[in-house]
């Protein structure tokens, strides 16, 4: 698995481009598809790059500060190989999400197949769209506590203030019941149905300002993962009703 740096990571937000799952968007160069992990860091989809991506990086390692981990992941992303020119996509435009390493137009809808590399049985019949995926609708109570799991120690959805935060719109996370599922990086992938792979071994806690409204549901299998989570995501921009704190770490696996 070959990791690429994304030129501008600021395009998905100039462009309000929606996460497609938790830490995960879409893009695409020349035909070529490409899973991009918190708006930084681009992944191909037809599995190039067959060299294993190390797992210790020195910016998982336990009880460092959070300056220095910011510093030390800062210097490890600007010393990965930069992606190509990527164009982003709304999920909205997105077809069925089964896998081939090629995209395809029919009909404006373009539709990814990502597959495992050998050969595996047929798997049951696909339903003919996602079905049940955030189909409802709630508000926050005054004590609600949402969680967010992402690869990397900073995060670009969540912006952090003396006084509080905001949550860009658009974003996934998770409520508290989540937790003891996805007890590390890799079970946070499986649980929320992620392609990246990448484990999510940074969790934050949301504080949303009360009567703030989300969507809700079941994580479906997508990407080859077993999915089961419960999501919601905030479809506008909210306010965070206390300053947010350092993402806790969680191990790999």
């Amino acid at each position: 698995m070959r990791l690429l740096r994304v030129r501008n990571p600021d395009i998905f937000q100039d462009r309000e481009i929606p996460e497609a799952g938790m830490d995960l968007h879409f893009g695409v160069f020349e035909g070529e598809a490409y899973a991009i992990i918190g708006e930084r860091v681009a992944v191909k989809l037809d599995g190039g790059g067959d060299e294993a991506c190390p797992l210790d990086q020195d910016w998982r390692r336990q009880g460092l500060a959070f300056a220095e981990r910011k510093r030390i992941f800062e210097q490890w992303l600007q010393d990965l190989p930069e992606a190509p020119r990527l164009e982003p996509i709304d999920p909205g435009a997105l077809g069925p999400l089964v896998f081939h390493p090629e995209h395809e137009t029919r009909r404006g809808v373009i539709g990814f197949v990502i597959g495992p590399l050998a050969p595996l049985p047929s798997p049951p019949p696909r339903p003919s769209s996602i079905y049940g995926h955030l189909p409802f609708g709630t508000v926050t109570e005054a004590d609600t506590l949402i969680y967010r799991w992402e690869a990397f120690p900073t995060s670009r959805r969540i912006t952090r203030t003396s006084g509080g935060g905001e949550i860009a719109r658009d974003t996934y996370a998770a409520p508290a019941s989540e937790i003891p599922f996805a007890p590390t990086g890799f079970a946070a992938v499986a649980r929320f149905a992620l392609p990246n792979l990448m484990p999510a071994c940074f969790r934050w806690e949301i504080q949303p300002d009360a009567r703030t409204f989300i969507e809700c549901g079941a994580s479906v299998p997508l990407y080859g993962q077993s999915g089961g989570g419960v999501e919601v995501r905030f479809p506008h921009k909210c306010g965070n009703r206390c300053p947010i704190a350092d993402p806790v770490l969680l191990p790999a696996m």
